[in-house]
């Protein structure tokens, strides 16, 4: 059985330069062998940074003659469907950015086509590759008994720009890059797409299933805040709150609450690269527990994870079906607050 996977990377843009190439670097069981940008000269510099030589501007001759296992897709959201599709029904295995599609109709299409060619297909919900959650999970599944309650807050802050500045490299950007022509103009669907998808990932990865959604939503000028009540199909319920112009350091955390325990998670800014503070309580010992997380680089976890999964023969998590229960979950919330009401989100 091979050792490394083979991936190519489709699109060379911010997020692939801050967080997913450094990740490709870094990785033990991946090799990057192929880059593909519409942007020539971006992707020469990327490949020259990155010492990779085979380099496309057509992703349609990328698929077809690149030496590759799978394909990593970090672009806009409005691309995510058309270019997974292409990958899988070339025979590649797809690791996508978050949110997995923008529609409902997209991502089903992309379940079929899974099925249809035999590829998995991960979204980059990379939290689950965070060190202290998972040490937070486990209690969850095998110590925690029944769950009462499943809650989480993600609140990014008016400094994140500032932040990915401090933290990360120089980016290189071009004229020629492919950007979508229109704009997401609804400013709560386009915060629950590239926002809500993270919080409820993470909270599906605790509670299950969620099985419906009450959402409301305050607005100050451009400011808004969006609140949900959450049913989760074992009986449990839980809160969502998402916000993304906070003016003050970045809140992201979870709390669980069941009949044998408690969990407390701060997450962190994700380029600061370590683990959620985690704070378990076990019932039954009387005690607290709290893992380290000294490993903790979420993106290099997360390519290692799709990378085993596949050499291996395994699922990938989150899987294509996780997406598509994802983007119910997150369209739910959308629809609930425009309509006003409870919505089934299964």
């Amino acid at each position: 059985m091979a050792e490394e996977l083979k991936i190519g990377i489709l699109g060379v843009g911010g997020i692939a330069q801050i967080a997913h190439l450094p990740a490709l670097r870094k990785a033990e069981n991946v090799r990057l062998t192929a880059i593909c940008d519409a942007a020539e000269d971006l992707l020469r510099r990327i490949g020259q940074q990155y010492d990779v030589d085979d380099l496309y501007t057509d992703h349609r001759k990328f698929l077809d003659k690149a030496d590759m296992d799978a394909v990593l897709i970090p672009v806009a959201h409005a691309y995510h469907a058309t270019l997974s599709i292409d990958a899988m029904r070339a025979g590649k295995h797809v690791l996508v950015e978050k949110p997995m599609a923008v529609t409902l109709a997209e991502c089903r299409e992309m379940v079929q086509t899974s099925k249809e060619t035999g590829t998995q297909l991960q979204v980059a919900c990379m939290k689950r590759y965070d060190p202290g959650l998972q040490f937070a999970r486990r209690f969850v599944q095998e110590e925690m008994g029944e769950r009462l309650s499943v809650s989480g807050w993600y609140c990014d802050s008016v400094y994140h720009g500032q932040y990915v500045t401090s933290l990360t490299g120089p980016r290189a950007s071009s004229n020629l890059q492919r950007r979508p022509t229109e704009r997401i103009q609804d400013l709560h669907l386009n915060m629950v797409l590239g926002h809500g998808v993270h919080l409820i990932d993470t909270l599906r990865f605790f509670g299950g299933d969620i099985v419906a959604v009450t959402t409301e939503m305050a607005q100050k000028d451009h400011d808004i805040v969006s609140v949900s009540l959450l049913e989760f199909a074992d009986g449990a319920r839980g809160t969502a709150q998402l916000m993304v112009r906070v003016r003050m350091d970045w809140c992201e955390g979870l709390m669980v609450h069941g009949v044998g325990g408690s969990v407390l998670a701060k997450i962190p800014f994700p380029y600061r690269y370590v683990g959620s503070e985690v704070t378990v309580f076990d019932a039954e010992r009387k005690e607290y527990r709290s893992p380290p997380t000294p490993d903790a680089d979420p993106y290099e976890r997360q390519l290692e994870g799709f990378a085993a999964a596949i050499l291996e023969g395994r699922d990938v998590s989150p899987n294509v079906e996780d997406g598509l229960a994802d983007q119910r979950v997150i369209l739910g919330m959308h629809e609930s607050q425009k309509l006003a009401k409870r919505v089934v989100t299964t």
